[in-house]
């Protein structure tokens, strides 16, 4: 085996796998997809039944003291809010809203609770994941 192989096996076994990182809920799959500033980020089917995408700042690298986390979702679909917001290349949209990520221990694997409010309000739709 030549260096160039063993560089890439060895960069492919160090770096975390975060699609391993996945929850069932009543509304499919939660998936820790990927790590941008800082943040981690899940996607979800929102409660609507659209595509949507959990950004949880602080989060990204976090793997064994996890507790509470302020959270935003942006979805995908016709939204109510006044302000468009947008992550990434994604198009914008009028649908996110503010969120609440709750596990239930320090480290995964372990169950988590995310609540979503729509717009600015206050989150109290509630999504288990297992």
């Amino acid at each position: 085996m030549n260096a160039l192989h063993f560089a890439a096996i060895f960069s492919l076994l160090s770096a975390p796998v975060l699609a391993d990182e996945v929850w069932e809920s009543d509304m499919g799959q939660i998936v820790y997809e990927a790590e941008e500033g800082g943040a981690a980020i899940f996607s979800f089917t929102n409660v609507d039944a659209y595509p949507a995408k959990l950004i949880i700042p602080g989060l990204a690298g976090n793997y064994s003291n996890r507790s509470s986390h302020d959270a935003y979702w942006i979805g995908q679909g016709a939204g109510a809010c006044t302000a468009f917001m947008s992550h990434g290349n994604a198009p914008a949209s009028s649908q996110w809203g503010r969120a609440q990520l709750v596990f239930d221990g320090p480290a995964f694997p372990t169950s988590l609770t995310v609540v979503l409010g729509f717009c600015l309000d206050e989150p109290n739709i509630v999504i288990r994941g297992e």
